[in-house]
């Protein structure tokens, strides 16, 4: 009896140091409420100011816009980026001043819809760009300095160089892909992929289907390759896990309802709609993920945060800008309450 008495004694003096030490504290500091990597929400409304929150509910305006949208906002390092017409600004003074890019060396066409045409990538050090062809010549540039400078991307085979490359997306496998709606010059390819950093483009036979009308851009979820349509006239986005040679379609989103925006995080893949709002998927059937959100709610932008704390919990969020405002997620996009009053277009 008295040898199981004592073990009892062990049993809860272990459960006891096990309770104290998850919340152990450091000078007094309790580990549990510390977040040792926080971050940075940026986001642009519908007249071009600019924002930023450390907790995704007290904001700051940063940068007064001049009553029109930016088309593409994103950061590299401790630089902001933004595309506002055809112009690239960067700032390297967190918004307080943002220089002008010289048309010389990058503009970006009109004619994208999109903000997925800028991409960077921490991995590689680089920043790309789509570029205004010039001569009937591809001219995506790239950054290797956080968006302070571009140079021409001139990295393409002989066999065939796209006209415009509109969107960007870096899978997981390493795999960086760019899709050009206007074909290429000699063969007529749409998809291309670069398998190194410093390996050449090379075009990509895919069937992604091309029937009337579709606006494809790209995006990715972990390594499967993601396209969506734009204009949503038939699927909405398709898929493929062979690097783009083959695309399945995704179910359940909705017809003729433009897609703005897609974007993954913490394998969970979502899109936003005009005025249909959220759709979200696991797998490759999408549900409409609207609880929280007014009707007629039109998604611009979407962007995944986290806080990892001391004690090495992370709490996980994503974020929606939307006509009605912008709202946060806590339950992986199952559910959304708004944070800030507004039209954002824009998130990152």
């Amino acid at each position: 009896m008295k040898g199981k008495s004592l073990l009892g004694k062990l049993s809860l003096i272990a459960l006891f140091a096990i309770a104290t030490q998850s919340c152990k504290k450091e000078n007094g500091i309790d580990n549990n409420n510390v977040i040792q990597r926080p971050y940075v929400l940026y986001a642009s409304d519908a007249v071009g100011n600019i924002v930023n929150s450390n907790d995704g509910e007290n904001f700051r305006t940063i940068f007064s816009g001049d009553g029109k949208p930016l088309r593409a906002l994103i950061t590299s390092k401790k630089n902001i980026i933004i595309v506002k017409e055809k112009t690239v600004f960067f700032s390297e003074n967190e918004g307080k001043v943002f220089n002008p890019i010289k048309p010389i060396l990058v503009q970006v066409p009109s004619t994208i819809l999109w903000p997925y045409f800028i991409l960077d990538i921490p991995s590689l050090n680089r920043i790309y760009i789509c570029n205004e062809r010039i001569g009937g010549v591809a001219q995506t540039a790239i950054s290797p300095e956080n968006g302070t400078y571009f140079n021409p991307d001139t990295s393409w085979t002989e066999n065939d160089t796209p006209l415009i490359m509109e969107s960007f997306t870096y899978a997981d496998n390493k795999i960086l892909f760019g899709y050009s709606q206007t074909g290429s010059l000699f063969a007529g390819n749409k998809l291309f992929a670069k398998f190194e950093k410093d390996k050449l483009w090379t075009p990509v036979s895919t069937d992604l289907p091309i029937t009337t009308g579709e606006k494809y851009y790209l995006s990715h979820v972990g390594a499967r390759l993601v396209a969506t349509d734009y204009n949503a006239i038939s699927v909405g986005a398709y898929y493929s896990d062979d690097s783009g040679k083959k695309f399945k379609p995704y179910t359940g989103l909705p017809v003729g309802k433009t897609i703005h925006c897609t974007y993954s995080a913490y394998q969970t893949l979502l899109v936003g709609t005009s005025g249909n709002g959220v759709y979200r998927t696991s797998g490759t059937a999408f549900a409409a993920a609207n609880s929280g959100l007014p009707a007629n709610t039109t998604v611009y932008s979407i962007v995944a945060k986290d806080n990892l704390y001391k004690n090495d919990a992370i709490n996980k969020y994503f974020y929606i800008a939307t006509n009605k405002g912008i709202y946060k997620s806590e339950d992986l996009a199952k559910s959304w309450v708004k944070v800030k009053d507004g039209d954002y277009r824009l998130l990152y």
